[in-house]
């Protein structure tokens, strides 16, 4: 996922977060935490690149 996906997926993900707390829609509710999954697996993808960036290589 690039930079752009990132940020459309987020700004999605926050237009449902707030449609669920106005309508407390179980659909919504449903939606809400599969967008929320995508963006935790996208975070923890990016954080393990980093990671081994960050890390010397020994051979």
């Amino acid at each position: 996922m690039d930079k752009k996906q990132f940020f459309d997926k987020v700004s999605y993900m926050r237009k449902l977060q707030k449609e669920y707390f106005k309508t407390r829609s179980s659909s919504i509710l449903r939606q809400c935490k599969q967008v929320e999954k995508e963006i935790d697996d996208e975070i923890e993808r990016a954080n393990k690149i980093v990671a081994e960036q960050q890390q010397p290589k020994l051979f």
